[in-house]
Protein backbone atom coordinates (compact mmCIF):
# COMPACT_ATOMS: atom_id res chain seq x y z
CA UNK A 1 0.00 0.00 0.00
CA UNK A 2 0.98 3.35 -0.79
CA UNK A 3 0.77 4.91 2.79
CA UNK A 4 3.03 1.81 4.15
CA UNK A 5 5.92 2.13 1.36
CA UNK A 6 5.26 6.12 1.83
CA UNK A 7 6.21 5.49 5.74
CA UNK A 8 9.00 2.60 5.00
CA UNK A 9 11.09 5.24 2.26
CA UNK A 10 11.12 7.78 4.96
CA UNK A 11 8.53 10.12 3.21
CA UNK A 12 7.04 11.25 6.51
CA UNK A 13 10.18 12.13 8.17
CA UNK A 14 10.33 15.96 9.33
CA UNK A 15 12.15 17.68 6.40
CA UNK A 16 15.33 18.78 7.32
CA UNK A 17 17.13 22.12 6.97
CA UNK A 18 17.85 23.57 3.32
CA UNK A 19 20.99 24.26 3.13
CA UNK A 20 22.31 27.73 2.22
CA UNK A 21 25.71 26.78 0.02
CA UNK A 22 23.56 26.70 -3.61
CA UNK A 23 21.25 29.64 -2.77
CA UNK A 24 22.56 32.97 -4.91
CA UNK A 25 23.89 30.52 -7.27
CA UNK A 26 22.32 33.12 -9.92
CA UNK A 27 24.26 36.33 -7.89
CA UNK A 28 21.65 37.95 -5.92
CA UNK A 29 18.68 35.09 -6.83
CA UNK A 30 15.77 35.87 -9.63
CA UNK A 31 12.78 37.33 -8.37
CA UNK A 32 9.92 35.16 -8.60
CA UNK A 33 8.23 35.46 -12.10
CA UNK A 34 5.74 37.85 -11.53
CA UNK A 35 1.68 37.24 -12.07
CA UNK A 36 0.04 37.91 -15.39
CA UNK A 37 -2.62 40.62 -15.35
CA UNK A 38 -4.99 38.40 -16.80
CA UNK A 39 -3.79 34.56 -15.87
CA UNK A 40 -4.25 32.28 -19.39
CA UNK A 41 -7.38 29.93 -19.06
CA UNK A 42 -5.15 27.28 -21.10
CA UNK A 43 -1.09 26.84 -20.75
CA UNK A 44 0.35 25.13 -24.21
CA UNK A 45 3.27 22.46 -23.91
CA UNK A 46 5.13 21.05 -26.50
CA UNK A 47 6.75 17.90 -26.26
CA UNK A 48 8.19 15.07 -28.92
CA UNK A 49 6.85 17.78 -31.62
CA UNK A 50 3.35 17.11 -30.41
CA UNK A 51 1.66 20.46 -28.89
CA UNK A 52 -0.96 20.61 -26.28
CA UNK A 53 -2.87 23.33 -24.88
CA UNK A 54 -4.23 21.88 -21.26
CA UNK A 55 -7.13 23.52 -19.49
CA UNK A 56 -6.16 24.94 -15.68
CA UNK A 57 -6.09 23.91 -13.59
CA UNK A 58 -4.15 21.04 -15.98
CA UNK A 59 -4.45 17.53 -15.49
CA UNK A 60 -0.62 15.94 -14.81
CA UNK A 61 -1.97 12.30 -16.35
CA UNK A 62 -4.01 11.37 -18.55
CA UNK A 63 -4.56 7.78 -20.48
CA UNK A 64 -5.05 9.65 -23.54
CA UNK A 65 -1.49 11.43 -24.30
CA UNK A 66 1.25 9.27 -25.25
CA UNK A 67 3.40 7.63 -21.65
CA UNK A 68 6.46 9.73 -23.03
CA UNK A 69 4.36 12.85 -23.55
CA UNK A 70 3.49 12.48 -19.99
CA UNK A 71 6.77 11.95 -18.88
CA UNK A 72 7.83 15.54 -20.21
CA UNK A 73 5.34 17.36 -18.35
CA UNK A 74 6.47 15.52 -15.00
CA UNK A 75 10.49 16.11 -15.56
CA UNK A 76 9.43 20.14 -15.40
CA UNK A 77 12.21 20.21 -18.02
CA UNK A 78 9.86 22.90 -19.58
CA UNK A 79 10.77 24.99 -15.97
CA UNK A 80 14.50 24.59 -16.05
CA UNK A 81 14.03 26.23 -20.03
CA UNK A 82 12.70 28.88 -18.35
CA UNK A 83 15.14 29.56 -15.89
CA UNK A 84 18.04 29.33 -18.35
CA UNK A 85 16.08 31.85 -20.00
CA UNK A 86 15.43 34.32 -16.78
CA UNK A 87 19.46 33.75 -16.27
CA UNK A 88 20.67 34.44 -19.85
CA UNK A 89 18.28 37.49 -20.26
CA UNK A 90 17.39 38.73 -16.61
CA UNK A 91 14.07 38.30 -17.82
CA UNK A 92 11.64 35.56 -17.20
CA UNK A 93 9.39 34.32 -20.29
CA UNK A 94 5.91 35.24 -20.23
CA UNK A 95 4.84 31.63 -19.87
CA UNK A 96 6.56 31.50 -16.42
CA UNK A 97 3.78 33.42 -14.71
CA UNK A 98 2.62 30.12 -13.97
CA UNK A 99 5.65 28.21 -12.10
CA UNK A 100 4.58 28.93 -8.39
CA UNK A 101 1.24 27.96 -9.23
CA UNK A 102 2.48 24.96 -10.79
CA UNK A 103 4.32 24.05 -8.58
CA UNK A 104 1.77 23.66 -5.89
CA UNK A 105 -0.65 22.43 -8.10
CA UNK A 106 1.90 19.29 -8.97
CA UNK A 107 2.35 18.39 -4.91
CA UNK A 108 -1.64 18.91 -4.35
CA UNK A 109 -2.34 16.54 -7.62
CA UNK A 110 0.45 14.04 -7.33
CA UNK A 111 0.04 12.11 -4.18
CA UNK A 112 3.11 10.10 -2.94
CA UNK A 113 3.52 7.03 -5.18
CA UNK A 114 0.99 7.13 -7.53
CA UNK A 115 1.06 8.10 -11.42
CA UNK A 116 3.50 8.68 -13.59
CA UNK A 117 4.95 11.41 -11.30
CA UNK A 118 6.38 9.19 -9.17
CA UNK A 119 7.77 6.49 -11.30
CA UNK A 120 11.70 6.91 -10.08
CA UNK A 121 12.80 8.30 -13.89
CA UNK A 122 10.46 10.97 -13.35
CA UNK A 123 11.39 11.94 -9.76
CA UNK A 124 15.28 11.83 -11.18
CA UNK A 125 14.97 14.62 -13.37
CA UNK A 126 12.23 16.76 -11.90
CA UNK A 127 14.09 16.37 -8.42
CA UNK A 128 17.18 18.00 -10.36
CA UNK A 129 15.36 20.96 -11.94
CA UNK A 130 13.31 21.34 -8.86
CA UNK A 131 16.73 21.99 -7.18
CA UNK A 132 18.26 24.15 -9.65
CA UNK A 133 14.98 26.34 -9.29
CA UNK A 134 14.75 26.97 -5.65
CA UNK A 135 18.41 27.54 -5.90
CA UNK A 136 18.22 29.99 -8.45
CA UNK A 137 15.14 31.84 -7.19
CA UNK A 138 15.48 31.40 -3.26
CA UNK A 139 11.98 32.82 -2.88
CA UNK A 140 10.55 29.62 -4.77
CA UNK A 141 12.02 27.65 -1.42
CA UNK A 142 8.42 27.53 0.30
CA UNK A 143 8.47 25.10 3.51
CA UNK A 144 5.72 22.97 1.23
CA UNK A 145 8.04 22.76 -1.50
CA UNK A 146 10.76 21.90 0.32
CA UNK A 147 8.58 19.50 1.87
CA UNK A 148 7.75 17.79 -1.17
CA UNK A 149 11.35 18.03 -2.49
CA UNK A 150 13.14 16.05 0.46
CA UNK A 151 9.59 13.01 0.20
CA UNK A 152 10.57 12.78 -3.81
CA UNK A 153 14.17 12.20 -3.00
CA UNK A 154 13.70 9.59 0.05
CA UNK A 155 10.52 7.84 -2.00
CA UNK A 156 13.34 7.63 -5.38
CA UNK A 157 16.33 6.26 -2.95
CA UNK A 158 13.75 3.25 -1.78
CA UNK A 159 12.69 2.73 -5.45
CA UNK A 160 15.78 2.66 -7.63
CA UNK A 161 15.91 1.42 -10.94
CA UNK A 162 19.10 -0.49 -10.24
CA UNK A 163 17.36 -3.48 -11.52
CA UNK A 164 17.63 -1.55 -15.35
CA UNK A 165 20.80 0.26 -15.11
CA UNK A 166 22.42 2.26 -17.77
CA UNK A 167 21.24 6.01 -18.22
CA UNK A 168 17.98 5.00 -15.97
CA UNK A 169 20.05 4.26 -12.81
CA UNK A 170 22.53 6.91 -13.47
CA UNK A 171 20.24 9.14 -13.54
CA UNK A 172 18.66 8.06 -9.93
CA UNK A 173 22.40 8.02 -8.18
CA UNK A 174 22.90 11.60 -9.78
CA UNK A 175 19.67 13.07 -8.43
CA UNK A 176 20.09 11.23 -5.58
CA UNK A 177 24.15 12.79 -4.95
CA UNK A 178 23.12 16.09 -6.00
CA UNK A 179 19.76 16.09 -3.50
CA UNK A 180 21.53 14.36 -0.45
CA UNK A 181 23.83 18.23 -0.74
CA UNK A 182 21.04 20.28 -0.54
CA UNK A 183 19.57 19.81 2.96
CA UNK A 184 21.13 19.35 6.24
CA UNK A 185 21.85 16.06 8.47
CA UNK A 186 22.86 12.90 8.95
CA UNK A 187 19.98 11.29 6.50
CA UNK A 188 20.79 14.04 3.72
CA UNK A 189 24.66 12.96 4.43
CA UNK A 190 23.70 9.54 4.05
CA UNK A 191 22.07 9.67 1.03
CA UNK A 192 24.20 11.67 -1.17
CA UNK A 193 27.52 9.03 0.60
CA UNK A 194 25.40 6.13 -0.61
CA UNK A 195 24.67 7.44 -4.00
CA UNK A 196 27.93 8.65 -4.67
CA UNK A 197 29.62 5.17 -3.55
CA UNK A 198 27.33 3.49 -5.98
CA UNK A 199 27.56 6.00 -8.76
CA UNK A 200 31.56 5.12 -8.93
CA UNK A 201 30.96 1.79 -8.93
CA UNK A 202 28.35 2.45 -12.29
CA UNK A 203 30.75 4.86 -13.98
CA UNK A 204 33.51 1.79 -13.36
CA UNK A 205 31.27 -0.42 -15.33
CA UNK A 206 29.00 1.42 -17.54
CA UNK A 207 32.00 3.93 -19.35
CA UNK A 208 33.76 1.74 -21.95
CA UNK A 209 37.32 1.53 -22.17
CA UNK A 210 37.36 3.67 -25.23
CA UNK A 211 35.59 6.39 -23.34
CA UNK A 212 31.74 5.55 -24.80
CA UNK A 213 28.84 4.64 -22.50
CA UNK A 214 27.66 1.42 -22.33
CA UNK A 215 24.55 1.70 -24.10
CA UNK A 216 26.21 2.60 -27.54
CA UNK A 217 23.79 5.45 -28.25
CA UNK A 218 25.46 8.91 -28.43
CA UNK A 219 22.15 10.70 -27.33
CA UNK A 220 22.60 8.96 -24.24
CA UNK A 221 26.19 9.55 -23.83
CA UNK A 222 25.57 13.12 -24.23
CA UNK A 223 22.60 13.46 -21.65
CA UNK A 224 24.77 11.62 -19.44
CA UNK A 225 27.88 13.71 -19.79
CA UNK A 226 25.98 16.55 -19.18
CA UNK A 227 24.27 15.28 -15.76
CA UNK A 228 27.70 14.20 -14.78
CA UNK A 229 29.35 17.62 -15.33
CA UNK A 230 26.23 19.61 -13.41
CA UNK A 231 27.14 17.04 -10.54
CA UNK A 232 30.90 17.84 -10.71
CA UNK A 233 30.29 21.25 -10.59
CA UNK A 234 27.21 21.16 -7.53
CA UNK A 235 30.56 19.25 -5.48
CA UNK A 236 32.76 22.23 -6.41
CA UNK A 237 30.41 24.41 -4.87
CA UNK A 238 29.67 22.50 -1.73
CA UNK A 239 32.68 21.03 -0.82
CA UNK A 240 35.49 22.96 -3.08
CA UNK A 241 36.94 19.43 -4.96
CA UNK A 242 35.65 16.55 -7.02
CA UNK A 243 36.65 13.05 -7.28
CA UNK A 244 39.05 12.11 -8.91
CA UNK A 245 36.81 8.79 -10.22
CA UNK A 246 33.97 11.56 -11.69
CA UNK A 247 36.58 13.44 -13.55
CA UNK A 248 38.19 11.12 -15.11
CA UNK A 249 35.02 9.60 -16.24
CA UNK A 250 33.93 12.94 -17.86
CA UNK A 251 37.46 13.31 -19.26
CA UNK A 252 37.03 10.10 -20.98
CA UNK A 253 33.31 10.57 -21.83
CA UNK A 254 33.87 14.14 -23.35
CA UNK A 255 37.24 13.12 -25.27
CA UNK A 256 34.76 9.64 -27.19
CA UNK A 257 32.40 12.34 -27.86
CA UNK A 258 35.00 14.84 -29.55
CA UNK A 259 36.20 11.76 -31.74
CA UNK A 260 32.76 10.81 -33.17
CA UNK A 261 31.85 14.33 -33.48
CA UNK A 262 31.29 14.72 -37.70
CA UNK A 263 31.83 17.69 -39.09
CA UNK A 264 27.80 19.28 -39.37
CA UNK A 265 28.93 18.65 -34.70
CA UNK A 266 26.23 15.77 -35.07
CA UNK A 267 27.12 12.14 -34.27
CA UNK A 268 26.52 8.60 -35.81
CA UNK A 269 22.82 8.00 -35.42
CA UNK A 270 23.42 4.29 -34.15
CA UNK A 271 21.19 2.59 -32.13
CA UNK A 272 18.77 4.88 -30.68
CA UNK A 273 19.13 8.49 -31.50
CA UNK A 274 16.85 11.34 -31.36
CA UNK A 275 18.57 14.51 -32.44
CA UNK A 276 16.82 16.12 -29.63
CA UNK A 277 17.16 13.85 -26.95
CA UNK A 278 20.32 15.54 -25.76
CA UNK A 279 21.99 18.83 -25.80
CA UNK A 280 23.73 19.45 -28.49
CA UNK A 281 27.11 17.72 -28.95
CA UNK A 282 29.56 21.13 -28.64
CA UNK A 283 27.35 22.21 -25.85
CA UNK A 284 28.19 19.42 -24.01
CA UNK A 285 31.63 18.87 -24.94
CA UNK A 286 32.62 22.33 -24.29
CA UNK A 287 30.97 22.47 -20.76
CA UNK A 288 32.74 19.37 -19.79
CA UNK A 289 36.05 21.15 -20.91
CA UNK A 290 35.13 24.56 -18.86
CA UNK A 291 34.57 22.56 -15.59
CA UNK A 292 37.84 20.55 -16.65
CA UNK A 293 39.37 23.44 -16.40
CA UNK A 294 38.03 25.36 -13.59
CA UNK A 295 36.95 28.27 -15.72
CA UNK A 296 33.99 29.92 -16.24
CA UNK A 297 32.14 29.61 -19.78
CA UNK A 298 31.89 31.97 -22.44
CA UNK A 299 27.96 32.61 -24.22
CA UNK A 300 29.37 30.50 -26.91
CA UNK A 301 30.48 27.72 -25.18
CA UNK A 302 27.46 27.09 -22.98
CA UNK A 303 24.91 27.76 -25.75
CA UNK A 304 22.14 30.65 -26.02
CA UNK A 305 20.07 28.94 -23.36
CA UNK A 306 22.79 28.18 -21.07
CA UNK A 307 22.30 30.34 -18.22
CA UNK A 308 22.33 27.38 -15.57
CA UNK A 309 25.51 25.80 -16.68
CA UNK A 310 27.52 29.80 -16.82
CA UNK A 311 26.11 30.11 -13.15
CA UNK A 312 27.27 26.79 -11.72
CA UNK A 313 30.72 26.96 -13.41
CA UNK A 314 31.07 30.55 -12.19
CA UNK A 315 30.51 28.76 -9.16
CA UNK A 316 32.39 26.48 -8.95
CA UNK A 317 35.52 28.30 -10.25
CA UNK A 318 34.68 30.96 -7.56
CA UNK A 319 34.62 28.18 -4.65
CA UNK A 320 37.88 26.19 -6.10
CA UNK A 321 40.14 29.33 -6.41
CA UNK A 322 42.60 28.96 -8.94
CA UNK A 323 42.59 26.43 -11.59
CA UNK A 324 44.99 23.12 -10.18
CA UNK A 325 47.54 21.15 -12.79
CA UNK A 326 45.51 18.40 -14.26
CA UNK A 327 45.98 17.20 -18.14
CA UNK A 328 43.87 17.39 -20.63
CA UNK A 329 45.25 15.84 -23.48
CA UNK A 330 43.00 13.44 -23.95
CA UNK A 331 40.38 16.40 -24.96
CA UNK A 332 42.52 17.31 -28.00
CA UNK A 333 41.86 14.70 -30.30
CA UNK A 334 44.11 14.94 -33.74
CA UNK A 335 41.08 13.56 -36.32
CA UNK A 336 42.97 11.31 -38.23
CA UNK A 337 42.18 8.80 -41.12
CA UNK A 338 40.88 5.90 -39.06
CA UNK A 339 39.55 5.97 -35.56
CA UNK A 340 38.39 2.93 -34.15
CA UNK A 341 36.70 2.28 -31.11
CA UNK A 342 36.74 -1.24 -30.28
CA UNK A 343 34.69 -1.53 -27.30
CA UNK A 344 31.66 0.93 -28.37
CA UNK A 345 32.50 -1.07 -31.78
CA UNK A 346 32.34 2.23 -34.19
CA UNK A 347 35.37 3.23 -36.54
CA UNK A 348 35.07 6.54 -38.57
CA UNK A 349 36.74 6.66 -41.81
CA UNK A 350 37.83 10.14 -42.63
CA UNK A 351 40.23 10.76 -45.57
CA UNK A 352 39.59 13.97 -45.98
CA UNK A 353 38.13 16.41 -48.15
CA UNK A 354 34.97 16.27 -45.70
CA UNK A 355 34.08 12.50 -46.44
CA UNK A 356 33.17 11.14 -42.97
CA UNK A 357 32.01 7.38 -42.85
CA UNK A 358 30.65 5.56 -39.58
CA UNK A 359 31.09 1.90 -39.60
CA UNK A 360 29.32 -0.19 -37.18
CA UNK A 361 30.81 -3.45 -35.71
CA UNK A 362 30.72 -4.46 -31.93
CA UNK A 363 28.66 -5.28 -29.04
CA UNK A 364 25.12 -4.02 -29.91
CA UNK A 365 24.36 -3.47 -25.98
CA UNK A 366 24.75 -4.39 -22.74
CA UNK A 367 23.44 -8.20 -22.57
CA UNK A 368 20.82 -6.76 -19.53
CA UNK A 369 20.09 -3.72 -20.97
CA UNK A 370 18.45 -3.97 -25.16
CA UNK A 371 16.31 -1.09 -24.71
CA UNK A 372 17.88 1.22 -27.07
CA UNK A 373 19.12 -1.01 -29.21
CA UNK A 374 18.69 -1.42 -33.04
CA UNK A 375 19.20 -4.35 -35.50
CA UNK A 376 22.22 -2.26 -37.10
CA UNK A 377 25.37 -4.58 -36.99
CA UNK A 378 27.78 -3.88 -40.03
CA UNK A 379 25.94 -0.67 -41.29
CA UNK A 380 27.31 2.48 -41.82
CA UNK A 381 26.70 6.07 -42.84
CA UNK A 382 28.15 8.50 -44.79
CA UNK A 383 28.41 12.34 -45.21
CA UNK A 384 30.44 14.92 -46.38
CA UNK A 385 31.24 18.06 -44.80
CA UNK A 386 28.59 17.64 -42.21
CA UNK A 387 25.71 16.74 -45.23
CA UNK A 388 24.08 13.50 -44.87
CA UNK A 389 24.62 11.17 -47.79
CA UNK A 390 23.43 7.58 -46.79
CA UNK A 391 22.23 7.23 -43.09
CA UNK A 392 19.89 5.37 -40.85
CA UNK A 393 16.37 6.25 -40.44
CA UNK A 394 17.10 7.20 -36.90
CA UNK A 395 14.65 7.34 -33.83
CA UNK A 396 11.65 9.48 -33.85
CA UNK A 397 9.17 7.60 -31.52
CA UNK A 398 9.16 5.47 -28.61
CA UNK A 399 6.50 2.72 -27.22
CA UNK A 400 5.33 -0.41 -29.22
CA UNK A 401 3.83 0.55 -32.49
CA UNK A 402 5.09 -0.22 -36.28
CA UNK A 403 6.82 3.19 -36.90
CA UNK A 404 9.14 2.11 -33.33
CA UNK A 405 9.60 -1.37 -34.77
CA UNK A 406 10.38 -0.52 -38.14
CA UNK A 407 13.15 2.19 -37.05
CA UNK A 408 14.94 -0.79 -34.97
CA UNK A 409 14.81 -3.14 -37.39
CA UNK A 410 17.33 -3.93 -39.83
CA UNK A 411 15.37 -2.84 -42.89
CA UNK A 412 15.82 0.83 -41.54
CA UNK A 413 19.83 0.79 -41.61
CA UNK A 414 22.04 0.26 -44.46
CA UNK A 415 22.52 -3.41 -44.05
CA UNK A 416 22.50 -7.00 -45.36
CA UNK A 417 19.94 -8.96 -44.15
CA UNK A 418 19.50 -13.24 -44.83
CA UNK A 419 16.35 -14.66 -45.02
CA UNK A 420 14.06 -17.62 -45.09
CA UNK A 421 10.93 -18.98 -46.19
CA UNK A 422 7.87 -19.21 -43.89
CA UNK A 423 5.23 -21.75 -44.52
CA UNK A 424 2.97 -19.15 -45.48
CA UNK A 425 4.70 -17.99 -48.65
CA UNK A 426 6.64 -15.19 -47.15
CA UNK A 427 9.93 -14.70 -45.83
CA UNK A 428 11.61 -14.97 -42.37
CA UNK A 429 14.10 -11.79 -42.19
CA UNK A 430 16.87 -12.81 -39.60
CA UNK A 431 18.10 -10.22 -37.53
CA UNK A 432 20.87 -10.72 -36.20
CA UNK A 433 20.07 -8.22 -32.90
CA UNK A 434 16.20 -9.47 -32.20
CA UNK A 435 14.14 -6.40 -31.38
CA UNK A 436 11.06 -7.07 -30.09
CA UNK A 437 8.02 -4.55 -27.99
CA UNK A 438 9.17 -1.01 -27.70
CA UNK A 439 12.17 -1.59 -25.81
CA UNK A 440 12.92 -5.29 -25.42
CA UNK A 441 15.45 -7.63 -27.69
CA UNK A 442 15.80 -11.73 -27.90
CA UNK A 443 19.25 -12.81 -29.06
CA UNK A 444 22.11 -10.34 -29.87
CA UNK A 445 25.08 -11.17 -32.32
CA UNK A 446 28.75 -10.84 -31.18
CA UNK A 447 31.34 -9.18 -33.95
CA UNK A 448 33.84 -11.07 -34.87
CA UNK A 449 37.10 -10.11 -37.08
CA UNK A 450 36.71 -6.56 -36.81
CA UNK A 451 39.61 -4.28 -38.90
CA UNK A 452 40.55 -1.38 -40.16
CA UNK A 453 43.29 0.55 -41.45
CA UNK A 454 44.36 2.93 -44.48
CA UNK A 455 44.50 2.17 -48.06
CA UNK A 456 46.61 3.38 -50.75
CA UNK A 457 46.08 7.14 -51.60
CA UNK A 458 44.32 8.03 -49.01
CA UNK A 459 41.28 5.78 -49.16
CA UNK A 460 40.80 3.54 -46.10
CA UNK A 461 38.61 1.00 -44.94
CA UNK A 462 36.69 -1.32 -42.10
CA UNK A 463 35.42 -4.72 -41.62
CA UNK A 464 33.92 -7.50 -39.75
CA UNK A 465 31.34 -9.63 -39.08
CA UNK A 466 29.08 -11.16 -36.63
CA UNK A 467 27.69 -14.34 -35.38
CA UNK A 468 24.14 -13.37 -35.87
CA UNK A 469 23.37 -15.59 -38.84
CA UNK A 470 25.12 -19.18 -37.16
CA UNK A 471 21.69 -19.91 -36.14
CA UNK A 472 20.36 -20.83 -39.65
CA UNK A 473 23.88 -22.15 -40.67
CA UNK A 474 25.62 -18.89 -42.83
CA UNK A 475 27.85 -16.17 -42.23
CA UNK A 476 28.17 -12.54 -43.21
CA UNK A 477 31.69 -10.62 -43.32
CA UNK A 478 31.29 -7.07 -44.49
CA UNK A 479 33.75 -4.58 -45.67
CA UNK A 480 33.27 -0.91 -46.26
CA UNK A 481 36.04 1.27 -48.32
CA UNK A 482 36.49 4.33 -49.55
CA UNK A 483 38.85 4.74 -52.48
CA UNK A 484 39.99 7.75 -54.40
CA UNK A 485 39.07 10.70 -52.01
CA UNK A 486 38.96 14.39 -53.73
CA UNK A 487 37.07 17.65 -52.85
CA UNK A 488 33.82 16.13 -54.45
CA UNK A 489 34.24 12.66 -55.57
CA UNK A 490 35.11 9.23 -54.18
CA UNK A 491 34.35 5.47 -54.49
CA UNK A 492 32.53 3.82 -52.05
CA UNK A 493 33.21 0.20 -52.02
CA UNK A 494 31.16 -2.44 -50.49
CA UNK A 495 32.35 -6.06 -50.30
CA UNK A 496 29.16 -8.82 -48.94
CA UNK A 497 30.86 -11.98 -48.50
CA UNK A 498 27.98 -14.84 -47.48
CA UNK A 499 29.09 -18.25 -46.75
CA UNK A 500 25.75 -20.14 -46.22
CA UNK A 501 24.64 -23.88 -46.24
CA UNK A 502 21.17 -23.20 -46.55
CA UNK A 503 19.63 -21.54 -49.78
CA UNK A 504 18.65 -17.97 -48.83
CA UNK A 505 17.39 -14.49 -49.72
CA UNK A 506 19.02 -11.46 -49.53
CA UNK A 507 18.78 -8.09 -49.74
CA UNK A 508 21.55 -4.73 -49.35
CA UNK A 509 19.69 -1.42 -48.56
CA UNK A 510 20.82 1.77 -49.48
CA UNK A 511 19.03 4.31 -47.41
CA UNK A 512 19.44 7.38 -49.35
CA UNK A 513 19.53 11.05 -47.07
CA UNK A 514 16.64 13.29 -47.05
CA UNK A 515 16.27 15.35 -50.78
CA UNK A 516 19.20 13.24 -52.22
CA UNK A 517 17.84 12.39 -55.43
CA UNK A 518 17.21 8.99 -56.94
CA UNK A 519 19.55 9.64 -59.71
CA UNK A 520 22.76 9.62 -57.29
CA UNK A 521 22.51 6.03 -57.29
CA UNK A 522 22.79 5.77 -60.94
CA UNK A 523 25.78 4.30 -61.01
CA UNK A 524 25.76 1.76 -58.41
CA UNK A 525 27.32 -1.48 -59.81
CA UNK A 526 26.24 -4.79 -57.91
CA UNK A 527 28.61 -7.84 -58.90
CA UNK A 528 27.06 -11.01 -57.58
CA UNK A 529 28.14 -13.76 -60.03
CA UNK A 530 26.79 -16.42 -57.81
CA UNK A 531 23.57 -14.71 -57.01
CA UNK A 532 20.14 -15.47 -58.71
CA UNK A 533 16.88 -13.81 -59.26
CA UNK A 534 18.44 -10.58 -58.77
CA UNK A 535 15.88 -7.38 -58.43
CA UNK A 536 16.53 -4.02 -57.40
CA UNK A 537 13.07 -2.03 -55.87
CA UNK A 538 12.88 1.94 -54.63
CA UNK A 539 11.00 2.14 -51.17
CA UNK A 540 9.53 5.14 -49.80
CA UNK A 541 10.93 5.59 -46.12
CA UNK A 542 11.92 8.16 -44.07
CA UNK A 543 14.63 9.73 -41.62
CA UNK A 544 13.89 10.72 -38.58
CA UNK A 545 15.29 14.82 -37.42
CA UNK A 546 14.57 14.00 -33.44
CA UNK A 547 10.65 12.78 -31.51
CA UNK A 548 8.11 13.45 -33.84
CA UNK A 549 9.87 14.90 -36.84
CA UNK A 550 10.39 12.62 -40.07
CA UNK A 551 11.35 14.08 -43.01
CA UNK A 552 10.41 11.73 -46.59
CA UNK A 553 13.67 9.56 -48.39
CA UNK A 554 13.69 7.22 -50.41
CA UNK A 555 15.88 3.51 -50.15
CA UNK A 556 17.21 1.76 -52.56
CA UNK A 557 16.80 -2.36 -52.13
CA UNK A 558 18.74 -4.44 -54.31
CA UNK A 559 17.78 -8.63 -53.27
CA UNK A 560 18.15 -11.87 -54.36
CA UNK A 561 18.23 -15.69 -54.28
CA UNK A 562 21.83 -17.94 -52.71
CA UNK A 563 22.43 -21.30 -53.06
CA UNK A 564 24.13 -22.65 -50.68
CA UNK A 565 28.10 -22.35 -50.97
CA UNK A 566 30.06 -18.84 -50.94
CA UNK A 567 29.26 -16.01 -52.46
CA UNK A 568 31.03 -12.26 -52.69
CA UNK A 569 28.40 -9.52 -53.56
CA UNK A 570 30.45 -6.52 -54.58
CA UNK A 571 29.11 -3.29 -54.83
CA UNK A 572 30.85 0.09 -55.86
CA UNK A 573 29.38 3.48 -55.98
CA UNK A 574 31.34 6.35 -57.97
CA UNK A 575 30.20 9.16 -56.28
CA UNK A 576 30.26 13.02 -57.80
CA UNK A 577 28.16 15.61 -55.77
CA UNK A 578 26.18 17.76 -57.15
CA UNK A 579 24.38 20.86 -55.59
CA UNK A 580 22.12 19.01 -53.02
CA UNK A 581 18.74 21.08 -51.81
CA UNK A 582 18.42 21.74 -47.60
CA UNK A 583 15.57 19.14 -46.34
CA UNK A 584 12.65 21.12 -44.19
CA UNK A 585 11.47 18.89 -41.40
CA UNK A 586 7.55 17.35 -41.11
CA UNK A 587 5.44 16.61 -38.36
CA UNK A 588 5.17 12.47 -38.43
CA UNK A 589 1.63 12.91 -38.62
CA UNK A 590 2.66 13.88 -42.22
Amino acid sequence: PVQLASAWAGCNAVTPYWLPEFQGLARNGLSVPPPPVEPAPTLLFSFLNQERALPWPIRWNDSNWPRLWQFHLHYFDWAREWLDHALSTGLWPGEAWALEPLLDQWIAANSAGRGDGWHSYTLSLRTRNWIWLLCCCPALATPERLKSLWQQLRWLQAHPEHCHGGNHWLENLMALALGGLQFDGPQAMAMHRRAMRRLQQELASQVLADGGHEERSASYHLLMLDRMVELACALAIANGERPAWLLDAIEAMAAWAMVIRLESGRAPRFNDSAADAAPPLDEVVAFAQAALERRPASPTESGPQGGLRRCLLQAAAEKQGPAAERSSARLLVITAVVTDLPTTGWTLLRPGHGWELAFKCGVPCPRHLPAHVHADQLSFELSHHGRWLLNEAGTSIYGNGPERAYERSGAAHNVLQLGVPNAAGGMNWIEPVEVWGGFRAGRKAKPRLRQCGALAEGGCFAEGSHDGFDRVGASHHRRVALAGPAPHQITLQLQDTVITRVPLRFRIWWHLAPLVPEEWLEALVLSAPTAQELEAHWHATWCAEGFGQRLPRRSYCLSGALPPGEHQLNSVLPISLPHLPIPQACPASG
